[in-house]
């Protein structure tokens, strides 16, 4: 495709156009095909959701102008499983790019006519190829996530893996062959104008649907309640006790063999079980976002720790308090702080009485006595108002240090070195460890379920002597548990496999007489708040999605079959996965890591035989998770959207060093 006239500046121009769209329009149809087939079994995820990199130049760019000018629907919404589903982004896709290469190719165009007016068209494909290639490095390096005094190794982890599995690599290969491809076309004339041409119509044809539908900011969920009539638990002072990182099987009420938790049993019994518990998540802060809002972690926005909750969220506090309750909180962790937005609607919410000074103070020692007594004191004063109060116990969570006699309850006969202190950093602490150094390790967990369990019986003795016992529910649960290398990891905040996600749930509510002392559907962290408000008659929470368990443990509400979701979002980490289960069958989405895990867990409670994904059961929950992602997404963006943004926190330096002590962040 030669120019009669080479030094002709209108010529060079639109030399520079066509080889932006050309490149443009071959870059769209690999790209298309690449993502078609890399996540033929997987669910596409919308381009803002993960992975940031894998599109090309054209699109990128069009990207960081989308809050201007919307994304196409299919582009901000995820793609169910199949090839041919996938291959419809090429359209808007082209849509977005083509715009783009034109403004880019007119821009080269200008600049060649001053510094190289014989360009050719070739020279204007490898000046475009060549950019796009420094774009691509540039926007990887600038987004690799460097730890605070990195070692090399750290280093050449986090820019392997963001290269790998955060879309760069795909991006330099689509350029790569797009260029190749134009390069072709180049020395054929008419089949570089057909290109321009074909790419033309598409986009005309696409940009119909260009920008995505106005999303609202909250959408409609099913409300489940008791019938209509006096609340279950009419005038009650209502109790909400969090035990952070507490696994469900290592409680005697699930199972365990170990006399861990005999206060805790025993309020079992007097109470309904609720056998199938799960978190929304696998850390503490959206965890307890999801308990105390009725919302999934897409659902309240809170899905990383530099965001804090809006004030278009309710909370399960102010529901309280606008029944007439005094609202009031102990808590007992960095993530629990009141900028993260959990003080709303409580009248004191106390994060200062266990307030760590120091980089290791927040994982050693014991919380819990002070914590009883600061129960007791608000007790003591408000034990003639009806009160909502909310309870975070710390001390399960590691280092597993819980003193005597605790420390050797259950493990006695330990002769070895291994401590639980400096449990998460400690390299001896590894999945090669000696068993039995393992062993003593678990049983120092247990200590500290112990530690806990016996402050909650003193905690009972407290309502007792108060005489509030009698009128005072309580609820007990979790926000997630810990791992000791089952799927190779330990502690938490890594993964959604069953000994992160089940988690114990007990409802007690004095002189009610349960339907059922144990229920076996599946119920989540979202069913916390609309429980207790719907116990007491307080208002509902606008936007829960979960529902009250009162009908199910007091009424007569069947058990039935209930879809559950968990979500973990450490795009840091490229840690970005979502389960669904529906009883025994479930699924976990690796978004990352391009891989879907499929378990029967009535057959494999452990999790260790995969089943595949694309026959039986699976197929219907990834088209379950599939639904569920698209309508919690609408949400998330809309809240975005419709409000310039979450609420973004900025860290502080005692924030950051009391997280990185506990293995939060790097």
């Amino acid at each position: 495709m030669r120019s009669t006239n080479p030094r002709s500046r209108p010529a060079v121009v639109a030399r520079c156009i066509i080889a932006a769209v050309v490149l443009a329009a071959f870059q769209v149809l690999v790209e298309t095909v690449a993502l078609a087939w890399l996540y033929r079994g997987l669910l596409l995820p919308p381009r803002e959701f993960f992975p940031q990199q894998c599109y090309d130049a054209f699109v990128k760019v069009y990207g960081w102008l989308a809050p201007l000018l919307g994304l196409p629907h299919l582009l901000d919404s995820f793609v169910g499983r199949g090839l041919l589903p996938k291959l419809a982004i090429g359209a808007p896709l082209l849509a977005m790019a083509v715009p783009v290469a034109l403004l880019v190719g007119l821009a080269a165009g200008l600049l060649a006519c001053l510094v190289r007016p014989r360009l050719s068209l070739r020279g204007a494909l490898a000046a475009l190829a060549a950019g796009e290639l420094i774009l691509h490095t540039a926007t990887w390096l600038t987004t690799v996530y460097i730890p605070v005094e990195p070692t090399l190794r750290e280093l050449a982890r986090n820019f392997a893996r963001n290269f790998l599995f955060d879309g760069t690599a795909l991006a330099l290969l689509v350029t790569a062959t797009a260029a190749g491809a134009s390069f072709a076309v180049a020395a054929r004339d008419h089949l570089g104008r057909a290109v321009v041409a074909a790419a033309a119509a598409a986009v005309l044809a696409a940009s119909g649907g260009l920008v995505a539908p106005a999303t609202p900011a909250s959408a409609a969920r099913e409300q489940h309640s008791q019938a209509a009539g006096k609340p279950l638990a009419e005038g009650y002072n209502v109790i909400l006790i969090s035990i952070d990182s507490l696994r469900a099987d290592h409680l005697g009420a699930y199972g365990y063999k170990r006399n861990t938790s005999p206060a805790i049993d025993r309020l079992a019994r007097e109470g309904v079980l609720f056998r199938h518990a799960s978190s929304t998540t696998a850390w503490t802060l959206p965890a307890h976002m999801s308990m105390l809002t009725g919302r999934s972690l897409l659902g309240h926005g809170v899905v990383s720790d530099d965001r804090s909750l809006t004030p278009d969220v309710p909370t399960l506090a102010e529901s309280m308090r606008a029944a007439g309750y005094t609202t009031g909180a102990i808590v007992s962790a960095p993530y629990l702080e009141k900028r993260f937005g959990f003080d709303r609607g409580f009248d004191e919410y106390d994060d200062q009485t266990i307030r760590f000074e120091s980089h290791g103070s927040s994982y050693r020692g014991v919380t819990a006595p002070r914590l009883q007594k600061a129960a007791a004191a608000w007790l003591e004063r408000h034990r003639g108002e009806r009160f909502f109060l909310f309870l975070h116990y710390w001390d399960v969570h590691y280092d597993y240090d819980p003193g005597p006699p605790y420390e050797r309850m259950f493990d006695p006969d330990y002769r070895g070195t291994i401590t639980g202190r400096n449990f998460y950093f400690n390299p001896a602490i590894n999945p090669h460890m000696d068993p039995r150094d393992l062993q003593h390790i678990i049983a120092l967990y247990d200590g500290e379920i112990r530690l806990v369990d016996d402050h909650i019986a003193k905690l009972r003795a407290t309502l007792e002597r108060l005489g509030l016992a009698s009128r005072t529910a309580i609820l007990l649960t979790a926000d997630h548990g810990d791992e000791f290398f089952e799927h190779g990891h330990k502690g938490h905040h890594r993964s959604l496999y069953e000994e992160i996600v089940r988690v114990p749930m007990i409802l007690y509510v004095p002189g009610r007489r349960p339907t059922r002392r144990e229920v076996s559907s599946e119920v989540s962290l979202i069913d916390v708040a609309p429980t207790l408000a719907d116990l007491v008659g307080a208002p509902p929470l606008a936007g829960a999605e979960g529902r009250s368990l009162v009908p199910l443990a007091f009424g007569s509400e069947p058990e039935r079959p209930r879809l559950t979701f968990a979500e973990l979002y450490r795009k840091k980490a490229l840690n970005v996965q979502v389960s669904v289960r529906n009883g025994p069958e479930k699924l976990i989405h690796h978004f990352n890591r391009r891989l879907v895990e499929v378990y029967d867990t009535s057959a494999d409670p452990g999790e260790h035989r995969p089943l595949p994904s694309d026959r039986g059961f699976a197929v219907a929950r990834m088209d379950d998770l599939a639904e569920w992602l698209n309508r919690q997404w609408k949400v998330f963006a809309g809240r975005i959207r419709s409000q310039g943004g979450v609420r973004e926190l900025v860290m502080d330096d005692e924030m950051r060093d009391k997280l990185r002590s506990l293995g939060y962040i790097q």
